[in-house]
């Protein structure tokens, strides 16, 4: 059985050692080591340092494009409500046509009055007045409800006043829808005729 020398192995490989130390300490050698190392630290802290500092920097620009995005659209927003207010300021002083034309309630009263008044304008005389049943119970609904008045009535006179009183009814300012009218020949002078008028008057119930 062979038997190990250390003492003749070391001779042996002693120059190997040697020649490593010198190739260690030429200038390519420590200049090539110098670049590996510098390229380990680099990229150790590209990997571990600045890739959480670049996440963070893409993610910062990323908020920051929402923000500016968010900012222009409240811009717009706020450019419509101020001239929303612009044009309601321009139209206040006629809202209340409105409430003329669309009244909250049916107002049946007033509404017999502007006939009668219409009426003793254009020199006919109402014979016969009646008015529908309105339900009056508040609804639960949070939207408003269109409902109508339906009315009917007669009045007498001439072609001329029935037909400026016709006109006249459509230019209310309440919203008068109507259905049907007829003509008949009166029974007292020749020229008097009587109208037959069904119509609706319209409101919005809160």
């Amino acid at each position: 059985m062979a038997t190990f020398d250390w003492q003749t192995e070391y001779h042996r490989y002693r120059r190997y050692f040697t020649d490593l130390g010198r190739f260690h300490q030429t200038k390519k050698t420590r200049v090539y080591t110098g670049i590996i190392l510098s390229l380990l630290t680099v990229t150790f802290f590209v990997i571990f340092a600045i890739k959480p500092t670049l996440t963070t920097i893409t993610q910062l620009v990323k908020q920051t494009k929402d923000q500016k995005l968010v900012v222009s659209e409240l811009e717009k927003k706020i450019a419509s409500l101020s001239q929303a207010q612009n044009e309601y300021l321009t139209v206040e002083p006629d809202l209340y046509l409105i409430d003329q034309a669309l009244p909250q309630e049916s107002e049946a009263p007033l509404l017999i009055k502007q006939l009668e008044t219409l009426a003793y304008q254009s020199g006919v005389s109402i014979g016969r007045l009646r008015l529908s049943e309105v339900n009056l119970k508040k609804t639960d609904s949070a939207n408003p409800e269109k409902q109508s008045l339906s009315f009917n009535f007669t009045a007498s006179g001439n072609y001329n006043n029935l037909k400026n009183f016709l006109s006249s009814l459509s230019t209310l300012r309440r919203i008068i829808l109507i259905e049907s009218f007829s003509f008949q020949k009166g029974t007292g002078e020749k020229t008097s005729l009587s109208l037959n008028l069904m119509a609706k008057a319209w409101f919005l119930e809160k």
